[in-house]
């Protein structure tokens, strides 16, 4: 006789959720923030969910800044908080959803110290959440060198034990060669295949999630690398780098991708990611590309399609299950870009019509505009 572990409770996290559900911006609401200066956006603003990080903002600086540091507040407190409604393996099933802002906290505090950026400017770019949310983060923007930042990373094991490792496996070559793109696919790398094994015995749903970010940084990787070619920049392709030229996770295996790469005409590139995806809403944007040549656009319609493909979670996923966090967490992501994308536009004085059309609606069904 086999005893079965209990399943994931997500009843009481997902309730809260679907309550926190209505607070989310509807497209009414985004459409009474454009044509405002950033003045007339956070009084808008201050109607909302937003009020008391914009208050907190404004309390430290001003105009666009504070009210990008109000968004960015607003997303961390507002996860961190929907972690804490869970226990148990659910709990560890939302952590994996949350692993990616880990890794993005990781690549901003290593890239911003590389460059020699200031350390409030390092800090404004920082998500506050997660082991490198806190003032885990400060203490290594502030440092005074990069190895001291990175060696401060290593012996504190963030944001986990083997991305740590890896860190200090690649420094040295980084400092022979000063090679930052190398350095930082090693740490995706790194990141990816820790996540893959969290991944095990997953929901079909998470793994999906991540199997599109995956892929899609896959396939931009791999056009850009044609395109690179086709234009001259470079004369032959680059060997891979020691951890592999793609990230693991993704539908589309290693071998489709090295094929891909090596077809001789773009369409057909295409038309192979795009079987290998086995993804209606990729279709169509694969399609298109070869008569565009426009990877920006692709890379907004791709992920636009995976912002999609997570608010229908709402409706049609499992509502006892992990479905439900990952909308939630998506719909919570896409919000915040969007307001940046207001900001930048009141800011600039630009065209409501324009700041619109690179929005992501929730309640629209168009396509995302180039």
């Amino acid at each position: 006789m086999s005893i079965l572990a209990p399943s994931p409770d997500f009843v009481y996290g997902n309730t809260r959720l679907r309550a926190r559900k209505a607070q989310l911006l509807t497209e009414p609401a985004y459409d009474a923030l454009l044509d405002r200066d950033i003045n007339g956006v956070q009084e808008a603003l201050t109607q909302t969910a937003y009020r008391p990080d914009l208050e907190s903002a404004l309390a430290r600086v001003s105009g666009k800044r504070a009210l990008e540091n109000a968004v960015r507040d607003h997303l961390a407190r507002t996860l961190d908080e929907m972690r804490s409604f869970y226990r148990g393996r659910a709990r560890e099933l939302v952590d994996v959803l949350l692993a990616r802002f880990d890794l993005q906290n990781l690549i901003t505090l290593v890239r911003g110290q590389v460059r020699a950026q200031p350390a409030e400017l390092i800090l404004a770019a920082v998500v506050p959440l997660g082991p490198l949310g806190n003032s885990s983060a400060e203490e290594v923007a502030r440092r005074d060198e990069v190895a001291s930042a990175v060696e401060l990373l290593i012996s504190w094991r963030l944001p986990d034990p083997d991305t740590a490792a890896t860190l200090a496996h690649a420094w040295p070559r980084f400092e022979r060669t000063q090679d930052l793109a190398q350095l930082e696919h090693a740490l995706v790398t790194a990141h990816a295949h820790r996540v893959e094994r969290d991944l095990a015995n997953a929901p079909t749903t998470l793994r999906e999630l991540i199997a599109r970010e995956r892929d899609a940084t896959n396939v931009l990787a791999l056009l850009g690398l044609r395109l690179s070619l086709q234009v001259g920049e470079s004369t032959a392709l680059p060997a891979p780098p020691d951890s592999g030229r793609f990230l693991p996770g993704g539908r589309i295996g290693d071998n489709v991708l090295e094929t891909a790469l090596h077809l001789p005409a773009v369409s057909d590139t295409a038309a192979a990611l795009a079987g290998a995806a086995h993804r209606r809403d990729w279709q169509g944007p694969l399609e298109r590309y070869p008569s565009t040549g426009d990877l920006p656009l692709l890379q907004r319609e791709l992920e636009a399609a995976r912002v999609r493909w997570a608010l229908r979670l709402f409706l049609s996923g499992d509502p006892l299950g992990v479905d439900v966090p990952i909308a939630y967490t998506v719909a919570t992501e896409n919000e915040a870009r969007n307001l940046r994308l207001v900001a930048e536009g009141a800011a600039d004085g630009e065209p409501a019509e324009a700041v619109r059309a690179r929005l992501l609606l929730p309640d629209s069904p168009g396509r995302w505009a180039a």
